[in-house]
């Protein structure tokens, strides 16, 4: 499928431009866990949220890519999607949670820096890179009724990852100048996925068009 940017010359200029200045109950991030100080409270901030959801997909996600074309079904797919879907539910429960709180705040690091659009750009896009990459993945093994079935399947997980994306640019993308087109030169490889898909909140969101 070919596919276009809506106005993603002067987005990723702008990008750059700003970038130069798991298990059915998601597992604790190890490297993100850090103590509460009087500045940084790590609840609050959206660099461990999406560093958390990061840490938590990827050994879901890499569980995708044991599949086979022997064994791609329906029935061997639908419980590394619904572990899928938990970790994501629990990203857009944490970011909910976010509502509200100061912007000072919500771009900290534990360290007590505050990101640049780069950060948060290259966060979002690693985790839509680890989804719709082993979503693709699986697609590219499936063929007829078992491909039209995983594709209604995927579009569900699809839809969390969009969600994410919405509150994340709801959150900081007025604050953070140039936050999609920072996105959208990072997630080149899985568009395809994207658009495959048919994931609406994306598509829209990111400005991309099926041709």
């Amino acid at each position: 499928m070919m596919f276009s940017f809506k106005s993603l010359a002067v987005a990723a200029g702008i990008a750059f431009a700003a970038i130069s200045s798991v298990a059915a109950t998601p597992t604790p991030c190890p490297t993100c866990d850090v103590s509460t100080t009087t500045t940084y409270v790590q609840e609050q901030s959206i660099v461990y949220v999406l560093e958390k959801t990061k840490y938590q997909v990827t050994p879901v996600v890499e569980k995708f890519h044991y599949i086979t074309k022997d064994n791609c079904t329906v029935e061997t797919v639908t419980p590394l999607v619904e572990e899928l879907k938990v970790v994501l539910t629990a990203c857009i429960g944490d970011l909910h949670a976010l509502v509200g709180v100061d912007v000072n705040v919500l771009l900290l690091t534990s360290a007590g820096i505050r990101v640049s659009v780069g950060v948060v750009a290259q966060l979002v896009a690693d985790i839509l890179i680890l989804v719709f990459g082993a979503l693709g993945f699986v697609l590219g093994l499936a063929q007829g009724a078992v491909y039209t079935a995983l594709c209604t399947l995927f579009a569900v997980v699809g839809g969390l990852v969009g969600t994410i994306l919405s509150i994340v640019l709801s959150l900081c993308g007025g604050v953070l100048v140039g936050l999609v087109g920072a996105i959208l030169v990072l997630i080149g490889e899985v568009i395809h996925v994207i658009l495959t898909l048919k994931v609406s909140v994306c598509i829209s969101l990111l400005g991309l068009v099926s041709l």
